[in-house]
């Protein structure tokens, strides 16, 4: 029980803010304080769920939802405090804690991803998907999500590179081989496209570009 005791204490300076910004009633965070304090215990089970991650995180999820709504109703302004980053954070390290437990998950990784980019943290989405494809070689969709996310932040170098990894990886992948066609596309340089799809019908024969 000493790192449900040790959450424990890391929230309460965090539930604290919350009742002094007048976001949240004493009564909400003894709420709060309870719930979490459910879900910590059943994490550190021997046999840990999955869902046990899953459920923890989409409370913290509903909890950030709520919290921000109510940010906005009484137009709360100032400087950032401890709650304005809590709960976020701690969606991200109930994430970390399940990738040590499941790392074989693949949807653990998208999930993860998915939140990250949701809440904006880009550099936390780049890290976790070096992580994923590194983790996962074989698994083409972290492939196209890690270039996607590169042409995204505008590098189509980092992009192609991304691609041309995955494809050493999965060489008859029709997804990846598309993915890196679509990219050459957009990037229109001369020569390039004709010769990615060469590779591609080479590698991966009848594939639709």
């Amino acid at each position: 029980m000493e790192r449900v005791h040790f959450e424990q204490e890391r929230m309460v300076e965090e539930l604290k803010d919350l009742v002094d910004r007048g976001l949240f009633t004493e009564k909400e965070t003894k709420q709060i304080l309870k719930k979490r304090t459910h879900y910590e215990t059943l994490l550190i089970r021997r046999v840990a769920k999955k869902s046990d991650f899953l459920r923890y995180a989409a409370y913290e999820m509903g909890l950030e939802a709520l919290r921000r709504k109510r940010v906005h109703r009484i137009e709360a302004d100032g400087p950032r405090t401890v709650s304005d980053y809590g709960m976020v954070k701690r969606q991200f390290e109930i994430f970390e804690r399940a990738l040590v437990k499941f790392k074989s998950d693949v949807g653990i990784w998208v999930q993860y991803i998915q939140v990250a980019k949701r809440e904006g943290a880009t550099e936390r989405v780049g890290r976790v998907l070096a992580r994923a494809v590194q983790t996962h070689p074989g698994e083409e969709q972290l492939w196209v999500m890690s270039a996607q996310w590169e042409m995204q932040g505008g590098s189509v170098t980092g992009a192609r590179g991304i691609l041309m990894r995955g494809i050493r990886m999965n060489g008859t992948s029709a997804e990846v081989w598309r993915e890196w066609v679509r990219m050459e596309r957009w990037a229109g340089v001369d020569g390039v496209v004709d010769e990615v799809e060469r590779q591609a019908r080479m590698a991966v024969p009848g594939i639709e570009l």
